[in-house]
């Protein structure tokens, strides 16, 4: 009997001891992170500040481009959505802008260019698309002392016209636009929460951001102005609410579109 008991009782270690070393060979899951571009084009061109750009008949040379990214979710391959906490992102780039509006009291806002957003602990897994806003979604868009990610009005994508719509300034576009001898200053804007807009786009093939670097989405100004005359209308805001919904569309349907995967 002693001898049956020692026999059992080592079988019961050497068993015990595989079976923890098969565990200690599976690698543990971790979550990934990525960077995701939204690289500004003109067309096939790179966008640029203060440099002409032929767009149909007309001549376009821009002082700013600015819009905020908000909500972003991740899809994987079996449809389950990853919603990135606290996403709301101004995307922009822009010359130093005076945010007081008067030359006297000037506060000014650097110059900044920002096309890239750092995205961390996604779960691990092969994901088949992208979802984001342009915009701010109705709950902080309503109450702008929200300050969940980057929102905040210190940066100037809100001002006193907008605040009387508690609202958000969306996007805003700025430069100049000349047609032959007919042009001037334009400032396009969207804000309202029917402006809001919500753009799905799909990769190419499943991505895996463990192994990933990241992903790069183009957005053209060619089609944010599409259909905008904006040397008729150089003002667009919420006093032009139709011009204004267009422009809102542009984003949403036509300017947003997937480009690469960086490895």
């Amino acid at each position: 009997m002693k001898r049956i008991f020692i026999f059992a009782l080592a079988t019961f270690i050497f068993s015990s001891c595989d079976s923890n070393d098969d565990a200690s060979d599976v690698a543990p899951v971790t979550n990934s992170k990525t960077s995701i571009t939204f690289d500004a084009r003109v067309g096939s061109a790179d966008f640029a500040l203060n440099k002409d750009f032929v767009i149909g008949s007309r001549t376009y040379n821009f002082s700013k481009l600015r819009y905020w990214v908000s909500n972003v979710t991740l899809v994987d391959a079996k449809g389950a959505e990853y919603l990135v906490p606290n996403s709301y992102y101004l995307m922009e780039e822009v010359g130093d802008l005076n945010l007081s509006g008067t030359i006297a009291d000037k506060l000014t806002y650097p110059a900044r260019k920002r096309e890239t957003i750092e995205v961390g602990d996604i779960p691990a897994g092969e994901y088949k698309s992208i979802k984001f806003s342009i915009g701010v979604d109705a709950r902080h868009n309503d109450n702008l002392s929200l300050t969940d990610g980057e929102l905040t009005i210190a940066n100037g994508m809100s001002n006193i016209a907008w605040m009387w719509h508690t609202s958000y300034i969306f996007t805003s576009v700025g430069g100049t636009v000349k047609e032959g001898t007919t042009g001037g200053e334009f400032t396009a804007e969207t804000g309202l929460n029917a402006n809001y807009k919500t753009v799905s786009l799909d990769f190419t093939t499943p991505v895996n951001f463990a192994t990933t670097k990241g992903v790069v989405l183009n957005l053209d100004v060619t089609r944010i102005v599409d259909g905008i005359d904006l040397i008729k209308t150089p003002k667009v805001n919420a006093a032009q609410a139709t011009i204004m919904s267009a422009l809102a569309n542009n984003y949403g349907t036509k300017a947003l579109s997937f480009s690469a995967i960086s490895k």
